[in-house]
């Protein structure tokens, strides 16, 4: 979808608060992934990035981002960790420009970055979509186990920044609801995590 219109974000899986994605962005040919959240608030969507990251350095210099909504735990949980091998992306041109996108996304979008506001630990960019993309529309209901990957990712890499053992014991109790609540995919997923948070 391209054009002057802009995409109907909500036709492709980022509705209204925050969505967790996983934006790749790409700089010398070379795509990166992390798990971000795009945020849509009072009919502004926008997104933080914390400086340090290859995502901050990408969006910086190049001013373009791509949202992938993916309903895989274990890409959340690698793309957290670690580089995604590049044979996870495929290449799309958009605009005269390619961009990385993740081969399992369900949609993706590419955004434009507008009207950066940096500080001492962080980037604030307005996103303005310029193109979008679904690649199936399976029916799923919410998975719980899921969503604890989610939350046990976010919490392990604030564990990363602080040391704090208060987020091993909250990665501890997300574990258990995998457990009970998630598949196959959601335990290779917790499992990969801690194998990470072991090292």
């Amino acid at each position: 979808m391209t054009g002057s219109k802009q995409p109907d974000l909500d036709g492709f899986g980022i509705y209204e608060g925050i969505s967790e994605t996983i934006v790749t962005t790409m700089h010398d040919c070379s795509p990166n992934a992390a798990p971000i959240g795009i945020i849509r608030k009072g009919g502004r969507i926008f997104t933080r990035l914390f400086k340090g990251s290859n995502t901050y350095y990408n969006v910086h210099s190049e001013g373009y981002l791509v949202a992938n909504v993916i309903n895989d735990p274990v890409i959340f949980v690698r793309s957290t960790f670690s580089n995604l091998e590049e044979s996870d992306f495929n290449f799309e041109s958009v605009s005269g420009r390619e961009f990385p996108v993740l081969k399992d996304a369900l949609s993706w979008v590419v955004f434009e970055c507008n009207n950066m506001k940096i500080s001492h630990e962080a980037l604030v960019a307005e996103l303005l979509p310029i193109h979008a993309h679904i690649n199936r529309s399976p029916v799923q209901a919410p998975n719980r186990g899921f969503n604890a990957v989610i939350e046990a990712a976010v919490h392990a890499t604030r564990y990363q920044l602080s040391h704090d053992e208060k987020y091993l014991k909250l990665i501890h109790e997300y574990s258990a609801i995998v457990s009970k609540c998630g598949g196959e995919r959601e335990k290779n997923a917790i499992n990969i995590l801690n194998e990470f948070l072991a090292k």
